[in-house]
């Protein structure tokens, strides 16, 4: 569907992807700043990014229930914005309590605009490599902005400068809206009716088990990972790199996930679906151990890097291995509610942690939660995989 327009969809919902992730992508320089102008501790900054990643979730799953009744056009020009000037107003006050509830309208705003674009994308055709086009520059732009704003904008003006410029980029970014196709923009065109759908594409019994365990899975790895990836900026602080050397570190990690994303939509499927889980998994554990250890600032960059090119070069995986499943194409839609989920009680976790021991330990967080999605998916995956095969033969015969 949409052949003729696939890779401008795809551009269209990486930027629109970028805008509804911004906060979290772009998190280390926004709570890493905000910890420095107004004093936040660790475990504060993790409650803050759960109850943003939480009320995320609880838009898109709005999103599932609400979505015959809302212009979504309009939600995707409209959320990215309000979400901005809501981190713009947080600047008036040091309340930890006001910082809370602003975090939770930023979430639901980001959710929406995040999710609608999963649906679309999963009906494109090789939707591992869609999913890496649109996770590329999902990653690309915040990744330039990690570069530059700790260089030129947080020493002279602090949060309030990465907030203003936050806004800045997400209006540019929502205006990318106008080339998603309005009736692929409203979800009940792109999502199935269970009271439609023929006996053939419901999802029941095994088939239903694995979706919803893999989409739970999601959820843990997701907790790990982004946990990691919110603190890598205030170790890198202790270890005393620097405000030039913390914006190459978070750049470079940026730019791994980048440079995965690409790979990912480079390859699609031609590596088969169980091969990338182990390669992403190799990859992920190094960068973990190079930022576990830490023995000099280049090891640590270097595994910042390695940590975000494993990660997002199986996302693309994880949400096609999904969408496979997924025979009425309804139940992707809670695939970005499991990630935000994950990045609910991920963070809030991690920052206990911190507060009670210290950064080593995230990381050693994010490696159990990666061990445990490459064993479930593992055996996700070689199902998909078996389905493929079958569905190949029956169009050779």
């Amino acid at each position: 569907m949409y052949a003729d327009r696939r890779w401008v969809i795809i551009c269209a919902a990486g930027c629109l992807s970028a805008a509804g992730a911004l906060p979290f992508n772009f998190a280390p320089v926004i709570f890493g700043s905000a910890a420095d102008t107004f004093g936040f501790q660790p475990h504060e900054i993790g409650y803050m990014n759960s109850l943003f990643l939480f009320m995320f979730a609880i838009s898109i799953i709005a999103t599932y229930w609400l979505q015959a009744r809302i212009n979504w056009h309009s939600i995707m020009y409209a959320g990215p914005v309000l979400g901005a000037a809501a981190m713009v107003a947080m600047n008036s006050t040091s309340s930890v309590g006001h910082w809370y509830i602003g975090w939770a309208v930023v979430g639901l705003c980001f959710g929406p605009v995040f999710s609608i674009v999963v649906p679309i994308l999963a009906r494109l055709e090789d939707s591992a490599s869609a999913f890496g086009g649109k996770l590329a520059l999902e990653t690309g732009i915040p990744a330039f902005m990690l570069l530059l704003f700790p260089i030129l904008v947080v020493p002279k003006y602090g949060y309030s400068g990465v907030a203003v410029g936050s806004l800045i980029a997400l209006m540019l970014m929502a205006a990318s809206a106008k080339w998603i196709p309005r009736e692929s923009a409203q979800p009940d065109s792109a999502i199935m009716s269970l009271n439609d759908a023929s006996p053939e594409t419901q999802n029941t019994g095994r088939r239903a088990v694995m979706i919803w365990a893999g989409i739970a899975t999601i959820c843990i790895y997701f907790g790990g990972q982004i946990s990691t990836w919110i603190f890598v900026e205030r170790s890198a602080k202790i270890l005393e790199y620097g405000d030039a050397g913390i914006g190459l570190l978070l750049f470079l990690g940026k730019a791994g996930a980048m440079v995965g994303a690409i790979v990912a939509m480079a390859l699609g499927s031609r590596l088969g679906r169980r091969f990338p889980h182990w390669l992403s998994f190799a990859v992920l554990i190094t960068g973990q151990l190079s930022l576990l250890t830490a023995p000099s600032y280049a090891v640590f960059m270097t595994g910042a890097f390695l940590f975000e090119f494993g990660w997002a070069f199986l996302v693309p995986y994880l949400m096609a291995d999904i969408g496979d499943l997924d025979l009425t194409g309804k139940l992707i839609i809670f695939v970005p509610a499991a990630q935000a989920l994950g990045g609910a009680y991920g963070p809030a976790l991690a920052g206990n942690i911190v507060t009670a021991t210290d950064y080593t330990n995230v990381f050693v967080f994010g490696m159990v939660t990666a061990v445990v999605c490459v064993v479930v998916f593992s055996f996700i995956s070689n199902t998909v995989h078996r389905q493929v095969m079958v569905k190949t033969e029956r169009a050779n015969i």
